[in-house]
């Protein structure tokens, strides 16, 4: 056994711990008996014999030590660390010499006057995407890294938590057309800096600055890079700054989902095709924000058109996006293409594993196609890869009343019910989510609170259709039924025209035999 293994063990077995706590009890027992013993007029002999059982006892512990351990239920015998760990953890359990998985925390924007962090978040993203090409080195997703973006956890423990060997962090000062980005490459295992450096330049130099910080890491780990993996750690999505910078801010807006944001991510992706009508990523951006409004907000087949639009010229220049597959994935969901577009999904998730997106699409087909044992599996693998986007809390919740699966139902509404307080104080303005919670504390009965919350979340965005129409959903959930017609009719007036939507709405039910909720379906 290799001397660190060995010493690995030693320390897991607490065997030097209990060495310690022998020799100290040891003493204590010798100078205790050193003045008591003559007082009772004990031989000589007394003291020698049990300074000899001390010595004796020493080893004994030790070896007791190695063999058992001290649980809750009794002495039991220390299994070994092969038989220990199951097979499906060997490999989050490997000897961290052989671990080369890194995270890339989200860069720290040090901007004058802070602003968005939309820039930031940007170039953590392109690193982690250049660098996730490489076969040989394993690395945190994207959403898993920007769960760290606040976080006072310290490197080490980060590392613990992310079983990750190594991290990179650095922060972004960004002001006007200057740009200056520092980065540091730490070995969690050694708790030491590989290496530390600070690249300045101007807003065009970005591109290459997140090419030379992969090119360095890929160095430092001393990887095995194949033609492939070289070339793809030097392409560029696009050569044009301001195509670049538009693009970070629309998927800023992108999954807010109300219709003002999806307008303003819509204007901002034309704006990076209009500087660079060959960007793969802003179609694909352009395809998702497209459907997304057709699907919650705004009938016109004009916005389908242009999504599906899109995401085929996404593909042209870019023919292995996963997001514009995805993409086209929820064009198809919505013009009822189920088989098509449950193969551009699953072809969007053989490109990027962590595309949460995809897995969501995929997720509300099984529910059409009645899987909806096969959709919980992935509406829980969305909560995995992207905890903030809260629309799977909903999904997940009508997939276990569909299976009548009360325990999980329960789980995923207290889990809802953690979540949503921590992300409303980190995105107040976010009125969706505030529904959707008032949804869960009607659910766990907190009547009058959800009250305020729904209140709360139509007032922030009080015209517009999805905000209305879920409010009409909360009032016929609880029985309010003249408040859930009048909602109703302001979300139709207010442009939701998704009328079979509202025909087989579960949440609507309590209305179907209202006269004013008749006429209002009437010829639709």
């Amino acid at each position: 056994m290799k001397l660190k293994k060995y010493t690995a063990e030693l320390k897991r077995r607490k065997v030097f711990k209990s060495a310690i706590t022998y020799l100290i009890v040891a003493w204590l027992i010798a100078q205790v008996s050193d003045i008591i013993l003559p007082t009772f007029n004990a031989p000589p002999y007394f003291m020698k014999a049990l300074i000899f059982i001390l010595i004796i006892g020493f080893p004994i512990s030790l070896i007791f030590a190695w063999v058992y351990e001290l649980s809750p239920k009794g002495i039991k015998k220390f299994k070994n660390i092969e038989t220990q760990t199951p097979p499906s953890q060997e490999t989050s359990q490997q000897p961290i010499e052989d671990n080369k998985k890194l995270a890339v925390l989200p860069f720290q924007n040090i901007s004058p006057g802070n602003g968005s962090n939309y820039f930031s978040d940007g170039l953590t993203e392109e690193i982690i995407i250049r660098l996730s090409g490489i076969k040989e080195l394993e690395i945190a997703s994207r959403r898993t890294s920007m769960r760290y973006r606040d976080s006072e956890m310290d490197i080490a423990s980060l590392g613990r938590e992310l079983n990750a060997r190594y991290i990179l962090h650095g922060t972004v000062r960004k002001h006007q057309n200057d740009l200056k980005i520092s980065t540091e490459l730490i070995d969690v295992e050694k708790d030491s800096e590989l290496w530390a450096e600070i690249y300045s330049g101007k807003m065009a130099d970005v591109f290459g600055i997140q090419e030379k910080v992969a090119k360095k890491i890929a160095n430092s780990l001393q990887l095995k890079l194949t033609p492939k993996e070289k070339a793809a750690l030097g392409k560029k999505a696009t050569l044009d700054t301001g195509a670049h910078d538009a693009n970070l801010r629309a998927r800023e807006f992108l999954l807010r989902y109300t219709k003002s944001y999806l307008l303003l991510a819509i204007e901002l992706f034309q704006n990076a095709i209009d500087l660079d009508p060959k960007y793969a990523t802003a179609y694909a951006g352009m395809s998702e924000a497209c459907g997304l409004l057709y699907e919650t907000h705004d009938r016109d087949p004009s916005w389908l058109e242009k999504a599906e639009e899109s995401a085929l010229k996404a593909l042209i220049y870019e023919p292995s996006s996963s997001e514009a597959y995805s993409a086209l994935g929820l064009v198809y969901y919505n013009k009822k293409l189920l088989n098509e577009a449950l193969v551009a999904v699953e072809k969007a998730i053989s490109f990027d594993s962590d595309n949460f997106f995809a897995y969501w699409i995929r997720g509300r087909l099984y529910r059409m196609m009645d899987r909806d044992s096969e959709a919980t599996g992935d509406f829980n693998k969305v909560l995995d890869l992207n905890s903030d986007f809260h629309s799977a809390y909903g999904d997940l919740q009508m997939s276990y009343e569909k299976l009548e699966d009360k325990e999980n139902l329960q789980k995923t509404i207290q889990r809802a019910a953690l979540f949503y307080p921590s992300y409303l104080l980190r995105n107040p303005d976010d009125s969706r989510a505030r529904q959707f919670y008032a949804f869960t504390l009607k659910r766990l009965g907190r009547l009058e609170e959800a009250k305020k919350e729904m209140y709360k979340g139509i007032k922030q965005n009080e015209n517009d259709p999805i905000i209305i129409y879920n409010a009409a959903c909360f009032y016929a959930l609880i029985g309010d039924n003249a408040a859930s017609i009048e909602n109703l009719k302001k979300a139709i007036d207010n442009g939701f025209g998704n009328y079979e939507y509202i025909k087989h709405d579960p949440d609507l039910y309590s209305l179907k035999k209202e006269p004013e909720f008749i006429s209002l379906l009437e010829g639709k």
